[in-house]
């Protein structure tokens, strides 16, 4: 693998933090290519083969973040620098796991193409940025936040069902309703089946454990259920 293959595995490794790149290079030519160690120089022209404007604190960097006990990512080698072992099992791990996240991103990204509003589009983009960077619960959050607000909308817009909703006339109405009465109501009114509601049910109970402090893991997976769910069940049908 060359170094810009490798580089390219990433969704926007060219707009990263200069820190984070250099790390990821440092177990390019650690782990990938086999070299013992690496100068700053070494880093430098790493990113000049990939055409990218160098991290302007690399010396200062490597050398600040070298044996420093615990917490220290690189190993002094002489005048050069290792990647210490658990960090390259960390990174490890995270190089591995990106193919699957971009193809997982791609996945919800043309679900999310299918949405017409701009204005939810441009919500559902905020929640693919919180994907891309593992802040599952943000994801989750403002999915659902989406979903509530696409519903009180689809209700403003129809006569009939403004009928069932005698106390609503206007959007801030709304925030009169809980969330749970909100969707009772729906069904109720018939303006949504029982399984949908079953769905929102479900997926309100998700939004609330990730929207609190819980020992509860929200990795991509449960995102990714979640909003495809949500958006092809809810977002795409009313």
């Amino acid at each position: 693998m060359t170094i810009k293959e490798f580089a390219d595995q990433f969704e926007d490794f060219s707009a990263w933090d200069g820190r984070k790149q250099v790390d990821y290079l440092a177990y390019f030519l650690i782990a990938l290519v086999g070299q013992p160690s690496f100068s700053a120089r070494e880093m430098a022209e790493a990113f000049d083969i990939l055409s990218m404007k160098p991290y302007s604190r690399i010396a200062p960097y490597l050398s600040e973040h070298a044996n420093k006990g615990k917490g220290g990512k690189y190993i002094k080698v002489g005048k050069e620098y290792g990647l210490e072992r658990s960090i390259q099992e960390q990174i490890r791990k995270l190089v591995e796991d990106e193919p699957k996240k971009i193809r997982v991103s791609q996945q919800l990204s043309d679900l999310m193409g299918k949405v017409t509003d701009p204005q939810e589009q441009s919500f559902l983009k905020e929640a693919k940025d919180c994907y891309r960077v593992a802040a599952f619960r943000a994801t989750i959050i403002l999915i659902w936040i989406l979903v509530i607000h696409h519903l009180e909308r689809f209700i403003l817009g129809d006569k009939n069902a403004l009928e069932e909703f005698r106390v609503i006339s206007k959007h801030e109405d709304f925030s009169e309703l809980s969330e749970v009465r909100l969707i009772e109501l729906m069904r109720a009114a018939g303006l949504i089946s029982n399984d949908v509601r079953k769905l929102l049910d479900e997926k309100l109970g998700t939004r609330n454990s990730a929207a609190h402090p819980s020992a509860l893991i929200f990795d991509g997976h449960k995102a990714t259920e979640f909003s495809s769910d949500l958006i092809q069940n809810v977002l795409l049908k009313f």
